[in-house]
């Protein structure tokens, strides 16, 4: 799971991505989703000509991130990622602990999209 936390500064998050892979990393305090930072997050902190190597993290996540809950079915995760237009959900467990991440790639091989 990518995770970072608040403090992290842009460019250490940006290694965070790139060694998972997926396009995206939670942001969270004591294992519990604070935000999310995606690569369309990166697109607009770079249009506004943000210091990647002295913003944290922090202050450019989306702190609305959108997510599902542990056992919640493949099919209702595809359907808020197509309602919103995303490609990416977080999973958490009843007390908002990170515990994973759907992607849509991972739903197109499993044959549910």
């Amino acid at each position: 799971i990518p995770r970072v936390s608040r403090d992290t500064l842009l460019s250490e998050a940006l290694l965070e991505i790139s060694r998972k892979g997926l396009g995206m990393t939670t942001v969270a305090e004591d294992g519990k989703l604070a935000g999310i930072f995606t690569d369309g997050d990166l697109r607009r902190a770079l249009d506004e000509r943000i210091d990647i190597n002295s913003t944290a993290i922090g202050e450019l996540m989306t702190a609305s991130a959108k997510t599902v809950t542990v056992g919640m079915l493949a099919a209702e995760a595809l359907r808020i990622m197509e309602e919103n237009e995303i490609t990416s959900l977080v999973v958490v467990d009843p007390a908002g602990q990170v515990a994973g991440i759907v992607h849509l790639m991972h739903l197109l091989h499993a044959g549910i999209a």
